[in-house]
This record gives structure tokens, C-alpha cells and sequence, in this order.
């Protein structure tokens, strides 16, 4: 806290006049990055091109963030893996994050198999949830096997939900 007041140049009385305490700053921060994961997940799912595709460019630009530059993971799962199990007013916010994602890709997931992008016989809240955690799952993989050809094996697989059919889901209990 201490360098980060030092950094802005701000006196501690400032910021807590500003923000009132260490952890409204963390929502506010937390909120603002989320809106930014938001927009830029519905526009890379979105574009022209098909939602399989659109699936495919975003993990392949995680994959080069992670290998580059940004290796960092989101501020978002970063939270959550360390504050949210001791901060219930923060699981409570990353709940309602991801679910919020949920259903938006889920919604995006019901209408592609209509045209034809898509061939999932999976409910389309389940591809998403297992899409959304293979992307933040990356981030993981990535620290602890920061190869690419490892990280793009474990993209193929996560990808291959979308191409469930009836026919390749003999041995899958149905539901």
C-alpha cells in the first residue's frame, strides 16, 4: 500500500478519502478489469468469421499473451485463487462475474449450432462454463508448462466440445 501511495503521490489520507479502505480499492479495480474482460471477450466471440473460429483466435491470443509480454494472468482469476476464499464480499462479486459470462456465452453457444458453426449436443450453459475455465485455465498451464505446443494440445481439447455429436457421445451418460 505503502509504495502505491508513494507511487501515485498521495498521502494515506487522500486515499482513504478516496476509496475508504484497501479493500474498496480492490473492488473498484476488480469491477473496472472485469468490464474490460467482458467487452473484449463478447468482441473477440462476436466478429465476423463464426463463433468455432472466434473460440479459436481468442485462446490463440491468450496463448501469445501468456507466452509474451502479458504473461500475467487476469486480475480476475488471480483474485479469485487468492482472496476469495477469505473474502466472501469478493467471491460473492467473482460469482456473479463468471456466471454473468456464463450465460452470455451461453446465449452466444445456443444460436451458432443454427448456423451451423457449431455441432454440440452439450447444453450450451455447460460448453460455456467449460470454455470460459479452459481459457482461465490457460493461465495456469502456462506457469507451470510455458510451451506452446503443449498449451495449444490443451486448447484442441477443450475445443473439442463443440464438435460433441450424438454419434461421438455413445460412451457420455446422458442427462
Amino acid at each position: 500500500m505503502r509504495d502505491l501511495l508513494t507511487h501515485l503521490g498521495l498521502s494515506s489520507s487522500s486515499f482513504y478519502s478516496a476509496f475508504g479502505s484497501k479493500e474498496a480499492l480492490l473492488k473498484t479495480a476488480l469491477e473496472a478489469h472485469a468490464k474490460g474482460e467482458r467487452e473484449l471477450l463478447r468482441e473477440a466471440l462476436t466478429a465476423p468469421g463464426g463463433l468455432r473460429a472466434n473460440f479459436e483466435g481468442l485462446f490463440a491470443t491468450l496463448i501469445d499473451d501468456l507466452l509474451g509480454s502479458r504473461s500475467d494472468i487476469s486480475l480476475t482469476l488471480r483474485v479469485g485463487v487468492e482472496l476469495a476464499g477469505s473474502k466472501p464480499e469478493v467471491f460473492g462479486f467473482l460469482s456473479s462475474y463468471i456466471q454473468e459470462l456464463i450465460v452470455t456465452v451461453g446465449w452466444l453457444l445456443e444460436q451458432a449450432p443454427r448456423r451451423g458453426e457449431i455441432s454440440s449436443d452439450f447444453p450450451p450453459e455447460d460448453l460455456a462454463r467449460t470454455l470460459l475455465f479452459g481459457a482461465f485455465n490457460l493461465g495456469f498451464i502456462a506457469k507451470v508448462t510455458p510451451e506452446r505446443s503443449k498449451l495449444e494440445g490443451y486448447v484442441a481439447v477443450v475445443l473439442s466440445v463443440l464438435d460433441r455429436t450424438s454419434e461421438t457421445s455413445s460412451r457420455t451418460p446422458s442427462r
